[in-house]
């Protein structure tokens, strides 16, 4: 062991392996430094410069081996190790280039690293710019590459920086001799040779800057040592590890340790914890975690679903740092997160994926960053199909993959409260996980404004009647029980919206992007998605200009009838949306529901004209439902087939024995507006307060209810007709009418005369106090 706490960087490069007495901790996280800083590490210790202590800490195993674990720089760690080419499966490189480049910049040696999603390294600045689209394409011509990295999978070994004259693997410099130049010079270059990267020819210029320059700045690191600062068992022993605490010492100084670099986050802050007491389950965690989501929200998600127990009336929560360290203590709580880990988390993740189409061999197969969507922004969604693989591991559910799909979806897109969403859902499994329960929970959260009303596509057509005249506006011509719904769908600024396309889009992704996957944190942290949202009547044809139809035209501009999500460079070679190359290539025709009557818009300002205005509503709107059909053909399973909750069903029928018995009445229900509305489908049954009402004269005797499950929310009264509001001259009209216990109201935007009727015990007592109102109002006015 060294006892000095102090090593060369080769020594710390060997901590990568397994025998190694320094460990990396489970209080560490993974390579986050982005490449500029991996690169200027290098110049600084090429040039000399201290870059810091490393904090170890004493460890004391049950095996008896002592070692130290590697608690602050395990970043500068991974740097060196790259550098040394001791990462087993390294998704990057670090080159030296021996020609470098004139530029103005702080460095002197130039460190260049490639990555899996950069194989062709970065720009020669300092903040290691990115390669534009035309500097990609170039480079991979250059190594003699076809296709692109969202497509193939590009090794690092057949690739190099493409800004550097003459890069050389940087451990091709740091394994060879260093007590004579020409010796150093003679086994780089054979080093290079012997390993599997691409060689390339090194020139007499590069061999003269390698023993002249690189020669004595490697042989001077030969003998750089990084100090280490100890925390000693003696400290170790002090930390705090009562149950009152909600972190411990080693914690807390954990946290301390990181607000000088990359801030962690509560997930990771709560993985750190969750290492620290399950270090066997890291490994399984994070191998698992790199194909589907970060592996602080893999563990988080996989706790809550081991410590979820059959008679619980919702799923787990999340946990707190306090509460893992206490599961840990408890020998059946951590026997159910190991067994979980052990043998069944793989299988259900694999379920899920199956599940939601991720595994289809087809072109139109769910692409899998939308998955990753929904681990990521709908994580008690994602809970819950865990909890049904589970499940269905011991024994086959009653639910097909395309109901799942459809569930999955319909909550993701539509949900206003999802954690609510999935805890009915749970609740109502209980009774057995089969689709009857699941439509019944729908019902229910619909009701309770928890999910939103869903429309089918012939639904939509039927209440939106585009009128093309420079008055006509979008938002006055939707009803509004469906208004919330279409905006969610219909705008492109809504994010529900943009993956509502992507769904649409599916094939085009697909052969356009297979590889890409945000949850692939290792290929794609540093990297934005790789296509652009375009509109395909550009913006610049209506913004900024003037005409009648101007405000007509910009309803349709950003909806998502509108956008496509097509390459970046298909973006870039577009003018002023008057080139439609991407949308008219029959490979992506379809895939993009491209309608070619858009090539009819000739007219740059054609806010002026309202042929070409009529033309780019219709064929906005007609590509917008052909979007949202080849979503509703997913979700409508769920949607498409109400099946009411026993309490909605209840009210149903009471409601429609009332039809029966009182002449002339009908059912509405109450929407955002202030205005009632006659159900038209069944899913309205669904409406948080419908009411039975007859028209005497433009009043209504209604009896309403909400049907809350405590049966509460019933009333009776005198109220405005169905799709007006209250009207003073009415009330006027009311005023002398004395009606034992009615409240008369004079500010009510519902009622004129009130009160509660859920003392009212049985259908006899509503039909005859209905009746009753009739007679009175018929006798008054």
């Amino acid at each position: 062991m060294n006892t000095n706490l102090s090593f060369t960087l080769a020594e710390i490069a060997s901590w990568t392996s397994n025998d190694s007495e320094i460990v990396i901790p489970a209080l560490q996280r993974g390579l986050v430094w982005n490449p500029n800083q991996v690169e200027l590490l290098w110049d600084s210790i090429l040039r000399g410069f201290p870059i810091g202590s490393f904090l170890l800490s004493d460890i004391s195993e049950e095996t008896g081996n002592g070692k130290y674990y590697l608690m602050d720089g395990q970043q500068r760690f991974n740097a060196i190790s790259l550098g040394f080419n001791t990462i087993k499966d390294a998704r990057a490189v670090l080159w030296i280039d021996v020609e470098p480049p004139k530029t103005q910049s702080t460095r002197s040696f130039w460190v260049k690293a490639t990555t899996c999603p950069h194989p062709w390294g970065f720009k020669n600045d300092d903040e290691c710019s990115r390669l534009n689209t035309e500097e990609k394409r170039e480079a991979l011509k250059t190594f003699g590459l076809k296709g692109n990295i969202y497509n193939n999978d590009i090794s690092l070994l057949d690739t190099w920086p493409i800004n550097s004259k003459s890069p050389i693997p940087l451990f091709c410099l740091l394994d060879a001799e260093t007590n004579d130049k020409d010796v150093f010079l003679e086994q780089t270059l054979e080093n290079y040779k012997k390993s599997r990267f691409v060689y390339k020819e090194v020139s007499e210029k590069g061999k003269e800057y390698i023993k002249e320059k690189l020669f004595f700045a490697f042989k001077t690191i030969k003998d750089y040592h990084v100090s280490c600062n100890h925390l000693s068992n003696e400290v170790m022993a002090a930390e705090t590890n009562s149950d009152s605490n909600e972190q411990t010492t080693l914690e807390i100084l954990f946290t301390r340790l990181n607000t000088g670099g990359t801030t962690i986050s509560r997930d990771d802050l709560n993985y750190s914890a969750i290492k620290a007491y399950w270090p066997s389950i890291k490994e399984t965690n994070d191998y698992l975690a790199q194909k589907y989501m970060s592996p602080s929200k893999m563990v988080m998600l996989a706790f809550r679903l081991a410590l979820t127990k059959d008679e619980d009336n919702k799923l787990k929560n999340e946990l707190s740092i306090k509460q893992i360290r206490n599961a840990a203590k408890n020998e059946s709580e951590r026997n159910t997160i190991e067994n979980l880990y052990n043998q069944r988390l793989k299988c259900i993740l694999e379920k899920i994926d199956e599940w939601l189409g991720i595994n289809d061999i087809s072109e139109l197969k769910t692409p899998s960053l939308l998955r990753t969507i929904i681990a990521h922004n709908s994580t008690d969604i994602y809970l819950l199909l865990m909890y049904f693989a589970d499940k269905d591991l011991q024994k086959k559910i009653d639910l097909t993959s395309e109901e799942i799909k459809s569930l999955a979806f319909c909550l993701h897109w539509f949900a206003n409260d999802k954690r609510a969403c999935v805890q009915e859902i749970f609740l109502r499994c209980k009774d057995g996980i089969n689709i009857t329960n699941i439509q019944m929970a729908i019902s229910r959260l619909m009701h309770d404004c928890l999910l939103l009303h869903i429309y089918s596509v012939e639904e939509i057509k039927d209440f939106v009647r585009i009128e093309t005249s420079e008055k006509w506006r979008l938002h006055q011509n939707l009803p509004a029980p469906a208004k919330e719904f279409f905006n969610r769908i219909f705008w492109y600024g809504n994010s529900q919206a943009k993956e509502i396309l992507l769904y649409a889009q599916r094939q085009y992704l697909n052969t356009h992007f297979s590889n890409y996957d945000p949850a692939r944190q290792d290929m794609w942290a540093e990297y934005n998605r790789p296509w652009d949202y375009d509109h395909i009547i550009a913006q610049d044809r209506i913004l900024g200009k003037r005409g009648l139809f101007r405000e007509f035209d910009k309803i349709w501009l950003n909806s998502i009838g509108n956008i496509a999500a097509i390459s970046f460079e298909a973006n870039r070679s577009k003018n002023s949306g008057l080139v439609f190359d991407e949308y008219q290539n029959p490979k992506n025709s379809d895939a993009l529901m491209y309608d070619c009557g858009v090539e009819e818009i000739k007219k740059t300002n054609f806010t002026y004209d309202k042929s070409e205005s009529n033309v780019f509503a219709n064929v906005t709107y007609n590509r917008f439902l052909a979007i949202y059909k080849r979503v509703f053909d997913v979700i409508k399973i769920t949607a498409d087939n109400t099946i009411l909750s026993n309490t909605l069903k209840r009210r149903k029928d009471l409601f429609l024995e009332i039809t029966n018995r009182i002449p002339n009445s009908f059912v509405c229900f109450a929407a955002s507006d202030s205005k009632d509305y006659k159900l038209t489908r069944e899913q309205d049954w669904a409406r948080e307060w419908i009411g039975v009402e007859v028209d005497i004269k433009g009043y209504c005797v209604c009896y309403e209810w909400d049907a809350r499950e405590n049966n509460n929310g019933k009333e009776i009264g005198i109220r405005k007709s169905p799709e007006s509001i209250i009207n003073n001259e009415k009330l006027e009209t009311l005023s002398n009418l004395n009606i034992d216990g009615y409240e008369k109201h004079t500010n009510n935007e519902w009622w004129y005369y009130w009160r509660n009727s859920s003392s009212f015990t049985n259908i006899d007592e509503i039909v005859e106090e209905m009746n009753h109102l009739i007679k009175i109002l018929e006798n008054s006015i």
